[in-house]
């Protein structure tokens, strides 16, 4: 283990050695321990035993990015915390169980997925839209948006914002300001709006990529952005990651829209909008940032990489943030109809 006061960096070598020595591990056992290739900011390994498995994560002190992007690796803790608080608030099965924690060395154990899940995003970018999904994840989101919202104990963990600071405004919103000065006051204004927004539990990584779909249930992933503030926020991250797929791939642009549809209707419910009368229009906003953000800010988004593509995406970016659209049902036939004659 790593000497007092330095943090044991985990790997695919001594991850055997260190369960052993945490006591999630019997000394000999034939656990089979293999690295799990998902996103840019921890180590993840699964550890599968003959009648068991579970996943454990650290987070990493640089992120896998070209940019430098400072992340304070305390993130974790807030992930545990969010996962753990939502496993009483949400449905069983709708996150997976903390199994053990060491805050020290900034690293947590969850339960494994359970088979039979499809992660929504491979099945997406795979053109497999399945419309009644989209509704779900929207389900899904209300649930926890509400709940969250009548537990005192979410505003007294989650209330810091570093996190989302570190982890979405500076490397999103700040990071796409910097290359369009035109649109920078604009986007400045979304960020205080947002940041002064302090209404729910706000997951911060609401995306396809972080929900395994099974038939009566979606399992949630990745709290490390998790902070009590807008939950537009959420709405928005989640539209973004139908409306850029049905850019990336036109010929299936109607699914994939429709999809964005039932995943807002069934999020934008008669309790929601008592949460957040401006829930809306503030969406359409932050939805403009994002689409702009997955370009030009630190992560850009990975299957996009021909220049007329991005440009359209920058340019349905800019309509929204200098334009007035407060319905989001108008917005979504505005950009059929742009994919469509861009299309063509």
């Amino acid at each position: 283990m790593a000497p007092l006061g330095q943090v044991f960096e985990v790997t695919l070598e001594n991850a055997r050695e260190y369960l052993v020595a945490l006591g999630q591990l019997p000394a000999g056992s034939p656990a089979a321990i293999e690295a799990l290739g998902w996103g840019i900011s921890n180590m993840v390994f699964k550890v599968s035993l003959a009648n068991d498995c579970f996943v454990f994560k650290q987070s990493l002190p640089k992120l896998r990015v070209k940019d430098d992007w400072p992340f304070d690796r305390a993130r974790i803790l807030v992930e545990r915390d969010c996962m753990a608080l939502l496993g009483q608030l949400l449905p069983a099965g709708s996150v997976p169980a903390v199994r053990f924690s060491d805050g020290t060395n900034f690293v947590f154990g969850m339960s494994c997925a359970p088979e039979g899940g499809v992660l929504w995003e491979q099945a997406l970018l795979a053109q497999q839209i399945h419309v009644p999904t989209a509704a779900r994840a929207g389900a899904l989101l209300v649930e926890m948006h509400l709940r969250a919202a009548a537990d005192p104990r979410v505003q007294a963990r989650f209330a810091a914002q570093t996190g989302f600071l570190q982890g979405r405004v500076d490397p999103y919103y700040w990071t796409a300001a910097r290359l369009h000065a035109d649109l920078a006051p604009l986007i400045e204004a979304e960020v205080q709006r947002m940041l002064a927004t302090r209404l729910t539990l706000v997951h911060g990584d609401y995306s396809p990529k972080n929900m395994f779909v099974y038939p009566e249930r979606i399992l949630l992933l990745d709290f490390e952005v998790a902070h009590y503030g807008d939950p537009a926020f959420d709405a928005a991250f989640c539209l973004n990651h139908l409306l850029l797929p049905a850019m990336a791939f036109p010929g299936y642009a109607a699914q994939y829209l429709d999809a964005a549809l039932a995943f807002w209707h069934t999020y934008h419910c008669e309790p929601v909008r008592q949460l957040d009368p401006q829930i809306e229009p503030t969406t359409i906003r932050a939805l403009g940032c994002l689409l702009l953000a997955r370009i030009d800010g630190k992560s850009k988004i990975p299957y996009i990489t021909d220049d007329a593509t991005r440009d359209q995406v920058r340019g349905v970016a800019r309509q929204i943030l200098t334009g007035s659209e407060t319905s989001l049902d108008a917005l979504l036939v505005a950009i059929r109809q742009t994919i469509l004659m861009e299309d063509h």
